[in-house]
């Protein structure tokens, strides 16, 4: 634990993108630094997260990323903070909240299912791999 700053400032729908991750991305800096982002959230349930809807530790990495935005498309940014508050509203969270690892993989667990992972991430590229679902499927709380 502690490679990376503390407290863990992660964007909502990165928690679901983390679920899926299998060393695949956009760069091979995007994928590097993703990697260490999910070991960190993963590595102790009292890692404390602040829960995001604008760019975070995993966007830093991304070769989309620039001048604080998502330019992957013109609607990149508009969408993917669309996701993001649907996240924090579908877990019972809030924009900036201090939260515990476990405490986030626990509201994932009871409060998100494979049609809501469908729904949320419809226009994501990633989605039809079914990672994502898998990981959601697989994820244990705490």
């Amino acid at each position: 634990m502690g490679q990376l700053a503390s407290p863990l400032r992660i964007r909502a729908h990165h928690l679901l993108c983390m679920l899926g991750f299998r060393g695949m991305g956009y760069s091979e800096e995007f994928v590097e630094n993703m990697g260490k982002v999910v070991a960190e959230f993963n590595s102790g349930a009292t890692l404390p997260v602040i829960v995001l809807a604008v760019g975070d530790v995993v966007c830093t990495a991304c070769p989309h990323y620039q001048e604080n935005k998502c330019h992957k498309k013109a609607d990149s940014e508009m969408k993917v903070r669309t996701k993001d508050l649907a996240v924090i509203q579908r877990l019972g969270l809030a924009v900036g909240i201090h939260i515990a690892a476990g405490e986030v993989r626990a509201r994932i667990k009871e409060r998100l299912s494979v049609s809501d992972l469908v729904q949320i991430c419809r226009d994501c590229e990633w989605l039809g791999l079914g990672y994502c679902a898998e990981g959601l499927e697989r994820l244990e709380p705490g």
